[in-house]
């Protein structure tokens, strides 16, 4: 038994993809789904532009400013809109976003971009907070390598059975930029 588990752990290791226990049964078309629809937009110049931009505008912030930031997106959460959620989700990045939400058919859920500092760049909903820096949906891509894959436990929401699935955000060089999170409807997979 003990060996068998050291071989599943190698295993995850080999591939960058990292899963709780309870991804369970779903775990193969999650992965498959990475691989054959999420990898396909991923690497798209749409993305890759609006993040390389805002690494740029945000490269000076202090751990100070985020929280600042933080704290104003989760009053502008409360009230429906403001300056900074409004941002983020009316550029052309979150409708980029939407379109490939659209197009999946009920698979994909939601699907929101970070930066290399973990903050929101765009997104299809708006999400509770701007700093996503320290969840394990950026920590286990981001900081981990440009190919990383972490598929996060499934959860219901509004009767749906949702797994957040993150990976990295990278250039084809390799350079990792951010990261992006897809909310997926697991019993829609096929």
């Amino acid at each position: 038994m003990k060996k068998l588990l050291m071989l599943a752990a190698a295993g995850l290791l080999v591939t960058g993809i990292q899963t709780p226990a309870s991804a369970g049964s779903h775990d193969a078309k999650i992965k498959k789904y990475v691989e054959t629809s999420i990898r396909s937009w991923l690497g798209s110049e749409e993305l890759h532009r609006a993040v390389h931009q805002q690494n740029l505008n945000h490269s000076g912030l202090t751990a100070n400013d985020i929280s600042v930031l933080d704290q104003r997106w989760r009053a502008e959460k409360i009230i429906g809109s403001g300056d900074l959620m409004d941002s983020r989700m009316g550029n052309d990045l979150s409708t980029f976003l939407r379109g490939i939400k659209a197009a999946a058919g009920g698979v994909i859920t939601e699907i929101f971009v970070m930066d290399n500092k973990g903050l929101n760049v765009g997104q299809t909903n708006g999400t509770g907070d701007y700093m996503q820096g320290d969840e394990a949906k950026w920590k286990k891509t981001f900081l981990v390598s440009s190919s990383a894959v972490f598929i996060d436990d499934v959860e219901q929401e509004d009767g749906l059975n949702i797994s957040q699935t993150s990976l990295t955000v990278a250039r084809s060089n390799g350079y990792s930029l951010g990261a992006v999170t897809v909310g997926i409807n697991v019993d829609a997979l096929k």
